[in-house]
This record gives structure tokens, C-alpha cells and sequence, in this order.
């Protein structure tokens, strides 16, 4: 009796989990698929870089550490804005809710783990997993679409690179400080 009411329960959380999944939303499953594929990761790095290029940019002007410190804090609604701009951007490339799930599924797998962190470390059965990846119906899609996503990451990119820069750069000028760093289109 204990095993029966335990394979219900299961089966109860188990078809709960997947209601919930398919009632997802799309820009929550986006959000989740940049998580897990790196791209959060790969903008907090760009965020970092920029800064640090604007620090050593204004290092003549003894800029306390904890302007710098705040201007760090607002990384994580830098990124955020980022990911919205490229969620929007995405969207006419993966449109199915379906694909993003697969998607997320494969990334949080061993072999899409392994993939981003080292491809090259990859076991025999982490490359099949990939290969039958690839040969999926979402696979097929994202491979096939890879340039207009590279142009996406790009287009989202020099954007909020350019606004982020002008930001900070703003920041820092209306507290007294100046650089002889271009401003570009700055204003």
C-alpha cells in the first residue's frame, strides 16, 4: 500500500513539474536558457572588462574605490537589461517555448556542460549525447540559425556596450571627473 501511494505522489509531482514547465513563460524559459548556456556568464565578464577599461581610463584621476564599488553593484541590472534587449532579439529565432526547453535541457546535461566548459574533454558517450543533440529538431534549428544569432549577440552587444560606456562615463563626469578617452556618441 506504502508503494502504491508513493508511485501516486510521484506521478502527482512529476505531471505538477510539467504543467508547470509548459505554463512557463517565454521570456522566464529565455532567461533560464542564458543561465544555463553561459551567456549570463559571458556578459558579467563583458561588464567587468568594460569597467576595468574605464577604471584604468580615469586612473590619473583618483577615483575613490568606492565609486568603482558601486559602479560594480550595478552589474547584475546592467546584464539584466542586456538579456532583455537580446531576449527580444532572439525571439524571432527561437519562437517555440518548445525548442527553448530543449534547449535548457541539453545545456544542464553532462555533455552541454561539459561542452561549454571544455569541449575538447569531452567523453565518448558526452560527444554522442551532443552529436544526437545537434541532429534534433532543436539542434537543427540553432545550428542552422547560427549566424543570425551571432548577429544578435552582436547587435544586443555594441548597444548596451555603447550605453553602459556613456553611462558610467556620465557618472563619473557629473562627480568631477574627466578622462581623455574618446567619448564617441556620447553627447
Amino acid at each position: 500500500m506504502k508503494k502504491l501511494v508513493l508511485i501516486i505522489a510521484v506521478a502527482v509531482l512529476g505531471s505538477a513539474f510539467a504543467k508547470a514547465q509548459s505554463q512557463q513563460s517565454y521570456q522566464s524559459l529565455m532567461m533560464e536558457y542564458f543561465k544555463v548556456s553561459g551567456i549570463d556568464t559571458e556578459y558579467e565578464a563583458a561588464y567587468d572588462g568594460m569597467l576595468k577599461m574605464i577604471k584604468d581610463a580615469y586612473q590619473t584621476q583618483e577615483v575613490p574605490a568606492t565609486v568603482w564599488e558601486k559602479l560594480a553593484a550595478n552589474k547584475g541590472g546592467s546584464v539584466a537589461k542586456l538579456k532583455g534587449i537580446l531576449a527580444s532579439e532572439y525571439r524571432s529565432i527561437f519562437d517555440d517555448k518548445q525548442d527553448l526547453s530543449n534547449l535548457i535541457e541539453f545545456y544542464t546535461s553532462n555533455a552541454g556542460k561539459q561542452l561549454k566548459e571544455n569541449p575538447n574533454a569531452m567523453s565518448e558517450q558526452d560527444k554522442m549525447a551532443f552529436d544526437s543533440f545537434r541532429k534534433s529538431n532543436t539542434g537543427t534549428k540553432l545550428y542552422g540559425r547560427i549566424d543570425r544569432i551571432n548577429k544578435a549577440k552582436e547587435s544586443a552587444s555594441m548597444y548596451w556596450s555603447r550605453e553602459l560606456f556613456c553611462e558610467v562615463t556620465a557618472q563619473l563626469k557629473e562627480m568631477g571627473y574627466s578622462s581623455s578617452m574618446p567619448m564617441g556618441n556620447c553627447g
